[in-house]
């Protein structure tokens, strides 16, 4: 048996409507299936999110969270604590052996931690490479402050709330660093935060670095839900001059797929 705790919230064309968090208990695969009763006629998508998802054993012992690390609250601690070590070891460049120069300051941070994040950091320190020799390393196409979010992502140590705020800094050096981890993140938080202001731009950032699912997640929005008539004609304009030939070339492919979808 499996209990799950959820979130559901309905999007619109227009309004969103938070519902109340469910908690259900799953026996077979009927469980699954949810009916939905609204008067709402059209297109709309209820997004699912899962807060928590236990499982029950058959002899009705106590549900274990899949989240929980099998339920091992000493190995949970154990990464918490290992966690706040790393992020000390930033914050207080403890042992630091490595100075980044940024756009506009410098940080200081260890060659041990950037290589096990990131190859490219790894060749830099193993050959014969200049950034070996000066334990130095010029990141100056990001700010002190987008830099910094990317060190605290690497040290485990990131909130979330800069998270979002870099989020596009931080997909460019995830991108140069070839950190897939990060750049994967980047796409999830990117795909949530889609609207009519943003969607041509990140259209732009989905195809510059081959993110299939946010430009997938882009075209939707705009041609499958029309939201295309929303964007301001400078800002499709400005697109159409300076975007990527195929890029402009695909959209007209989904443009006239939904208009003739035979």
């Amino acid at each position: 048996m499996i209990e799950l705790i959820y979130k559901v919230e309905w999007t619109r064309p227009l309004i969103k409507i938070r519902l109340i968090v469910y908690e259900r208990l799953l026996r077979t695969q009927d469980d699954f299936v949810w009916p939905v009763d609204t008067a709402f006629m059209g297109r709309f998508i209820i997004d699912v999110e899962f807060l928590d998802l236990k499982i029950c054993h058959m002899n009705d012992g106590e549900p274990s969270s899949v989240w929980s690390y099998d339920g091992n609250s000493q190995c949970v601690e154990a990464q918490r604590s290992t966690l706040h070590c790393l992020s000390r070891m930033f914050d207080e460049a403890i042992h630091a052996d490595l100075t980044i120069i940024t756009a506009d300051g410098t940080l200081r941070a260890h060659k041990a931690i950037l290589s096990a994040s990131s190859p490219v950091f790894q060749s830099m320190f193993h050959h014969n490479l200049k950034e070996k020799e000066s334990s130095t390393i010029h990141i100056e196409d990001m700010s002190l402050e987008s830099c910094t979010a990317l060190l605290s992502y690497l040290y485990g140590a990131i909130k979330q709330e800069d998270f979002r705020k870099h989020c596009l800094p931080l997909l460019g050096a995830a991108n140069k660093y070839d950190i897939g981890s990060l750049k994967d993140l980047c796409e999830e938080n990117l795909l949530e935060d889609i609207n009519s202001d943003n969607v041509l731009e990140m259209l732009n950032e989905a195809w510059l670095y081959q993110l299939h699912k946010l430009k997938k997640g882009c075209l939707t929005f705009l041609f499958e839900f029309g939201k295309i008539y929303d964007v301001k004609d400078d800002e499709i304009n400005n697109l159409f001059q300076h975007a990527d030939r195929e890029l402009v070339m695909e959209m007209f492919q989904v443009m006239l797929t939904i208009s003739n979808p035979e």
